[in-house]
């Protein structure tokens, strides 16, 4: 049986039963966060997304919150390159994967959508913001692996850099990374342990895994591969749908233009995808949905069912090659709950 891996996702710009409101149910704070991570934790997920980029927490903040609060979780943060030194991330990951006892997980994120990152005052161009990415990854690599690093390269230079305090992880911390352009699969060929998609078809999805494989095998190494998706599971198939609409039934028009807007200033080739499979149907695949990302930049396919519906469509996944499935419903904390009674089991029987 494959070794299947499940995450969920802690929504660090608030939360809530709806998507795209003017304000959110439920608002991006300690409490909310730390009881969707320990309803997770409870539900059985290895471990939690914690996003980056606007307009999120910040996640190194929020993942040593999330840290403090449970007791095995792992949390998966995401953090960007082009705002912090490889040393200086190197130094977070390691004073967190101490706290966590070695839980930590870590997600590099380029940034696909030039009118969010100027919010932040970065104006670098697509395949140079990869090429810093590649750097940065490169330095901070060889400072979890060697006693001193002196680098002197097109982005960053340092001197006799030492790490402390040391990692738990001794074999270094895992690299989740994304990306559809070809820059960013060579990327990920070279330095990540495990390569992230959107929820895009089946095929298409074990098209990347394959090209990504051959990329690899020239670099003498082997990756797993994971997707990001919602998740919206109900007893009956009718009552699946109906939950599934009912969560962009109070879309506000001033927050969907702003979402379109960043989407549309995007010059990331998976969010492309993911615009131009929403343009061009609802449903695709058996399960598959696309309404969410009306109203979400990023990841906006949902799986829409039953409990065995949903199993076989992540199935469907799992047989082209994935692996770990980094999910997510609204509201979070419920939905996460539910997941783990319906669906994990038929993945991670429990064994008396």
């Amino acid at each position: 049986m494959t070794n299947t891996h499940f995450y969920w996702f802690a929504p660090t710009n608030g939360d809530g039963e709806f998507l795209g409101t003017e304000k959110p149910q439920r608002p991006a704070n300690l409490e909310t966060i730390t009881q969707v991570a320990q309803a997770a934790e409870d539900a059985g997920f290895e471990g939690i997304l914690i996003p980056t980029g606007v307009p999120y927490l910040d996640s190194w903040a929020v993942g040593s919150a999330i840290v403090h609060h449970t007791k095995k979780i792992r949390p998966l943060v995401a953090f960007r390159p082009g705002f912090i030194s490889p040393t200086v991330a190197s130094k977070l990951a390691a004073t967190l994967d101490q706290f966590s006892d070695g839980r930590l997980l870590v997600n590099v994120v380029t940034g696909g959508s030039q009118t969010e990152l100027a919010k932040d005052g970065d104006y670098t161009e697509h395949g140079e913001r990869y090429e810093r990415t590649g750097e940065f990854l490169d330095v901070i690599k060889k400072t979890w692996q060697e006693d001193s690093v002196t680098h002197k390269g097109e982005f960053f230079e340092t001197t006799d850099a030492t790490l402390f305090p040391p990692l738990k992880q001794q074999a270094g911390i895992p690299i989740y990374f994304g990306g559809s352009s070809d820059i960013a699969k060579e990327i990920a060929a070279e330095h990540a342990d495990v390569f992230l998609q959107w929820g895009e078809p089946v095929a298409r999805i074990g098209e990347q895994i394959q090209d990504v494989k051959a990329r690899a095998k020239k670099y003498g190494r082997t990756l797993e591969y994971g997707i990001r998706l919602h998740i919206v599971v109900r007893d009956t198939e009718e009552e699946a749908w109906a939950a599934a609409h009912h969560i962009i039934s109070q879309i506000d028009t001033d927050v969907q233009q702003s979402i379109q807007q960043i989407k549309s200033g995007s010059d990331s080739v998976a969010q492309q995808r993911m615009t131009e499979i929403a343009a061009k149907t609802d449903r695709f695949d058996k399960y598959s949905w696309t309404g969410i990302g009306k109203v979400r930049k990023g990841a906006g396919t949902a799986i829409v069912g039953t409990p065995d519906q949903v199993k076989e469509a992540l199935d469907d996944y799992v047989n082209v090659g994935i692996t770990h499935f980094v999910l997510s419903g609204f509201p979070h904390a419920e939905e996460a709950t539910r997941f783990g009674k319906d669906v994990l089991p038929k993945f991670n029987p429990v064994t008396v």
